[in-house]
C-alpha cells in the first residue's frame, strides 16, 4: 500500500475508529493482524498486513479468524489493549504508521496501567503493531519512552520548479514515494504538476486495476491513475468509497496472497515426495540399463557353449573369438572372460548372470508402475499452477490472487471423507456416513461453507475457501448442493432445498448420534436440481 492511498484510507476510516473498542485482537495469517472493534453499533475488523514490500491495511466485512494458538506478542498485545476504547487517532501518513490513543480499562487486571500514564497502539505497514506507554507529563522518562504525544507528519511538497530537482534528491522528500516516482517518470512536466497538486490537496477517486475478464481478481490498487505503461492488459475501475474498494483490493493482494502461499507450504511435502519419485524412478532406469547388461550375457553364454570343444577343459584367458553365426560380415564375435576361472566355469557364470538380470527386469517392471502411478496422482494433488503476474503501480510482479480453491486433498483425510472438485477448482468434501459427516466437521475451517439438504437425513458437504473473505461462485454452491442432495433424503426428487451455513456456525451436539449438530446462523438456503450424475463427473480420484 503506498502512502498516498494509506493516507487516504485512514482519513475515510478516521470516524469510524475514533469511539470504537478494542473486542478482539488475533492474527488470522502470518503478518496479518485482525482488530475486531465495535462502535456506532456495529462491528468491524481493522486488518493490518505488515510486510516491508507488499503492506496493506484494510476493513474486512468478512469475520476472519485465526487458525493457530497466538503467539507471545499477540498475547501483549491483548492484555493491554482487548477492553480498551479508541480515543484519538494519529496518522503519519508517509511514514505509513498509524497511533491509536487507548483508554478505558482493560478486560484483565494484568493491563491496567499505572496513574497518569496513557497507551498507544502503533499500527506500523512495515514493523506491524506494537505498544507505546507514554508517562505523565513531568514525570521521570527512560530513553524508550514515547515522545509526548506522536506528531503527525507535515512534509513538504515540490513546487512546479522543483519537481525535477526533487525527483533527483528523492530521498529528502518523502511525498515522492516509490510507486509515485514510477508513475511520474512516464509522464509530461504539465501532467506531473497537476498529480502532485491533486495529491496535495487530497480526496478524490481510488482505482483498481484487475485481470481483464476476472474483475474479482485485482492486481494493484492506486490513489492517482496509472498510466497506460504501467496497466498495460489490466481494467481499471475508480470509485470513492475508499473503505470498501480497499477491502476489495485485498481480498486478492493480501488474502489471496497469504492463502497462495499457504497452499505452497502445504504443498513442500507433496513437492518433495514428487521428486523424490523422480529420483526413485531415474535409479530404476539405471538399474535396468544394468540389467538388461547381464541379460545380453546369455549370447555370450550360448556361443561359448557351442565352442567348448575347442579349449581343454582347464583353459583360461582373458578374451576368446568364436565364430559368430549372427554376424553377417563374417567377423568372429569377440568375448570378455575372468582369467581367474577357467572358460568352462566363466560359460556357467554367464548364464547365471542372464539369469538374474532376466528375474531382475521381472521384478523391477510392477516396482515402475507402482512409481509412475504415485507420481500422477501427486501432480494430480498438486494441481495446474498460476503464471507470473505482471508488475503494475507496486513495481514488481504480482502473485497470483490464489487458486479458487484448496487444490490438494489432505492426506490424512478420513476414508469416511469423499473428495470432489468443483468445475471452478474449489475442493468439496462430502461425508459417507454419520461418522464421515462427525469426521467432516473437525476438518472445517471457521470460514468453509458447510451444506445439508433441509428437512431429513443426509450427507455433509463442505465447501474449502482459502480464506474467509473468498467469493464462491453461484455454479460451484449448486453442484455442491447436488452433491448433498444426492445423498440424501431427497436423492430421488427432482430438486431439493439446501442448507448453507459458515463451518464456525455449526456445532456438533453433545451426546447426540454422530453427525448431529445445530446451526447456529444460516447463511442461505437455495433449491438445487437433483443430478445423480454429477458426482461421478467431479469425483477426485
Amino acid at each position: 500500500m503506498d502512502a498516498h492511498l494509506f493516507r487516504r484510507f485512514c482519513e475515510a476510516a478516521e470516524p469510524l475508529l475514533v469511539g470504537s473498542r478494542i473486542e478482539k485482537l488475533q492474527e488470522a495469517g502470518p503478518g496479518l493482524l485482525v482488530l475486531s472493534l465495535y462502535g456506532n453499533g456495529q462491528k468491524r475488523q481493522l486488518c493490518l498486513r505488515h510486510d516491508r514490500k507488499e503492506p496493506f491495511c484494510f476493513f474486512a466485512a468478512s469475520r476472519l479468524t485465526a487458525g493457530a494458538a497466538p503467539s507471545a506478542a499477540i498475547m501483549r498485545l491483548r492484555k493491554y489493549a482487548v477492553g480498551r476504547r479508541i480515543a484519538a487517532l494519529v496518522p503519519q501518513f508517509w511514514q505509513r504508521r498509524l497511533w491509536l490513543l487507548l483508554a478505558g480499562n482493560a478486560e484483565k487486571e494484568g493491563g491496567a496501567l499505572p496513574a497518569g500514564f496513557a497507551l498507544w497502539l502503533l499500527l506500523d505497514l512495515r514493523e506491524g503493531a506494537s505498544l507505546h506507554f507514554q508517562p505523565p507529563e513531568g514525570a521521570e522518562r527512560g530513553a524508550s519512552a514515547l515522545p509526548l504525544p506522536p506528531e503527525p507528519d507535515a512534509p513538504q511538497w515540490p513546487g512546479p520548479a522543483q519537481l525535477q530537482d526533487a525527483l533527483g534528491h528523492w530521498r529528502d522528500w518523502p511525498v515522492l514515494t516509490p510507486a509515485l516516482r514510477r508513475s511520474l517518470a512516464h509522464m509530461e512536466e504539465p501532467d506531473q504538476w497537476a498529480l502532485m497538486e491533486d495529491l496535495r490537496a487530497g480526496g478524490g477517486d481510488v482505482f483498481l486495476y484487475s485481470q481483464t475478464g476476472a474483475p474479482d481478481v485485482v492486481r494493484a490498487a492506486s490513489a492517482w491513475p496509472l498510466p497506460p505503461e504501467l496497466r498495460a492488459g489490466l481494467v481499471e475501475e475508480s470509485g470513492e468509497d475508499v473503505l470498501a474498494l480497499t477491502e476489495r483490493a485485498a481480498a486478492s493482494l493480501v488474502l489471496g496472497r497469504l492463502a497462495a502461499a499457504g497452499e505452497a507450504e502445504r504443498a513442500k511435502p507433496v513437492q518433495r515426495r514428487l521428486r523424490k519419485v523422480g529420483k526413485l524412478l531415474e535409479k530404476l532406469d539405471e538399474e535396468e540399463r544394468r540389467l538388461k547388461a547381464m541379460t545380453s550375457r546369455q549370447a555370450d553364454a550360448l556361443a561359448l557353449s557351442a565352442n567348448l570343444w575347442r579349449w581343454q577343459a582347464d583353459a583360461r584367458a582373458e578374451w576368446v573369438e568364436v565364430p559368430d553365426e549372427t554376424s553377417g560380415d563374417g567377423e568372429p564375435r569377440r568375448i570378455r572372460l575372468d582369467a581367474r576361472h577357467d572358460i568352462r566355469a566363466n560359460m556357467e557364470r554367464l548364464f547365471h548372470a542372464a539369469k538374474r538380470g532376466k528375474r531382475g527386469l521381472e521384478m523391477l517392471e510392477p516396482r515402475r508402475a507402482a512409481l509412475l502411478e504415485e507420481a500422477a496422482g501427486v501432480r494430480q494433488a498438486l494441481g495446474e499452477g498460476g503464471e507470473a503476474l505482471p508488475a503494475a503501480a507496486g513495481g514488481e510482479a504480482a502473485t497470483p490472487a490464489a487458486p479458487v480453491g484448496a487444490r490438494i486433498i489432505p492426506r490424512e483425510l478420513p476414508k469416511r471423507v469423499q473428495a470432489f472438485v468443483s468445475e471452478d477448482g474449489f475442493l468439496l468434501l462430502r461425508g459417507r456416513d454419520a461418522r464421515g459427516n462427525q469426521a467432516l466437521l473437525r476438518k472445517a475451517a471457521p470460514g468453509d461453507i458447510w451444506l445439508h439438504a433441509e428437512g431429513g437425513p443426509g450427507a455433509h458437504v463442505l465447501i474449502r475457501r482459502a480464506h474467509a473473505g473468498q467469493e464462491v461462485p453461484e455454479r460451484t454452491l449448486q453442484q455442491a448442493g447436488c452433491l448433498a442432495a444426492s445423498k440424501s433424503w431427497r436423492r430421488d426428487a427432482a430438486s431439493a432445498r439446501i442448507l448453507y451455513a459458515e463451518a464456525r456456525h455449526v456445532r456438533p451436539l453433545r451426546g447426540a448420534a454422530p453427525g448431529t449438530v445445530r446451526m447456529d446462523k444460516i447463511l442461505a438456503t437455495r433449491e438445487v436440481a437433483v443430478d445423480p450424475e454429477l458426482e461421478n463427473r467431479l469425483v477426485h480420484s
